[in-house]
């Protein structure tokens, strides 16, 4: 299946970053997260954990899901047995996006202890995951969930959450350490926003809007980050627009990720 979205769901994925954003909790934001998640790919089951690092490991903790969890806390549902090559990804210095599937083969993973005994109780076979890791902390690790009757997760659907990838681990990392997402007087770039930039000679201040406009902040949002009029801001998006060849903020939000797909491939 391609990659590519229509209008609509660049539509949708706008609105999901901006009400992660809106969120004030952990707890909060993986709701919305969980909730909003299977507009756009639809799943069985979806869990969130804390993530953590301990004695060169990854751990596991803080579990939301769409399913009860049991009364073994962080020890419930999948999180019991040894996961191949796991770790690799949750230690990663950097984010990541990661099918079960593409870590160890089906029939490999079925002669599996953690399949037999936790997933396949659970009617739960195909995995596709998110790793958040900002300034090498790690954040959350995010997991959707299918029936081994229904298709693996698709190129499109690991495009929809590379997509994601940095306004969430932006979020997570405002929340989990405790601090404000942007520092008065700093704004912090991501790379493809940074390339976009430079290739049609943005202006520090449109590089700033750009950056705010794919954290999902709206116009408000930005207008009281950077202290400025809803007319200067409207000045500023007109500009962004004429440069970039674009007519509105849902083209925006996709142009960057356009690019990075564009970046990976190249």
């Amino acid at each position: 299946m391609s990659s590519t979205l229509f209008d609509y769901e660049w539509q949708f994925l706008l609105q999901m970053v901006t009400r992660v954003n809106y969120s004030e909790t952990y707890r909060e934001a993986c709701g919305t997260i969980l909730q909003q998640m299977r507009t756009l790919i639809p799943y069985q089951t979806g869990i969130i954990f804390r993530t953590s690092r301990e004695n060169g490991q990854a751990v596991l903790t803080s579990p939301v899901s769409t399913e009860p969890l049991d009364d073994r806390s962080d020890h419930a549902f999948f999180m019991e047995g040894s996961y191949p090559h796991w770790n690799e990804f949750i230690m990663s210095p950097y984010s990541m996006v990661f099918r079960q599937s593409d870590i160890i083969p089906p029939a490999k993973w079925e002669k599996t202890r953690v399949y037999r005994e936790v997933w396949q109780p659970k009617n739960i076979y195909w995995g596709l995951f998110i790793s958040l890791v900002r300034k090498d902390i790690p954040l959350i690790v995010l997991g959707i969930l299918r029936e081994k009757k229904d298709e693996d997760f698709s190129a499109r659907d690991i495009y929809i959450m590379n997509t994601l990838k940095d306004p969430l681990e932006r979020k997570y990392y405002a929340i989990i350490e405790g601090g404000p997402a942007r520092e008065p007087g700093h704004f912090a770039h991501s790379e493809r926003v940074v390339e976009v930039a430079a290739e049609y000679r943005l202006t520090k201040r449109e590089m700033e809007v750009l950056s705010m406009t794919f954290d999902g902040l709206d116009n408000d949002g930005i207008c009281r980050a950077l202290g400025i009029t809803q007319a200067t801001l409207n000045k500023h998006l007109s500009n962004l627009y004429s440069k970039t060849n674009i007519h509105n903020r849902t083209q925006l939000f996709g142009l960057l990720s356009v690019r990075r797909e564009h970046r990976q491939d190249g």
